[in-house]
């Protein structure tokens, strides 16, 4: 199947930008969705700024990279809508999404919750169909 294996090759290159967890849900009839997450740690912004700030540019840094790498295979793949979603992304909430793609479950605080890495985590993606 020619998704299955564009999904696997997706995941694959993600494997070398540090992504903890990554997933793919089919959104509607024709518009897919692959999500990954990054590791980061989710210490209050005010209670350790310059470290915080700095780790989520890094993490920002080499997701838009991912994003990128991942893009050009999915065009080669023959699809043309291609649009990403990155860790600063004003447009849309990815959380529910994420939920979805099995990465963990809704908290009590609004994030979403992992077994493994908590909330540590931020959330990337790219859609295409």
């Amino acid at each position: 199947m020619k998704n299955s294996d564009l999904i696997n090759k997706a995941y694959e290159i993600s494997s070398k930008y540090n992504v903890i967890l990554k997933g793919h849900i089919k959104i509607c009839e024709n518009v897919n969705c692959i999500l990954f997450a990054h590791y980061c740690k989710s210490t209050l912004f005010y209670k350790d700024f310059f470290n915080v700030s700095s780790a989520t540019f890094n993490v920002n840094r080499v997701a838009n990279k991912n994003l990128k790498e991942i893009k050009k295979l999915i065009k080669l793949y023959g699809y043309n809508k291609i649009w990403t979603k990155g860790v600063f992304s004003f447009y849309g909430d990815l959380r529910p999404l994420a939920v979805e793609a099995g990465f963990g479950k809704w908290s009590e605080n609004g994030l979403i919750t992992n077994e493994k890495y908590g909330t540590n985590f931020l959330i990337t993606a790219i859609f295409y169909k």
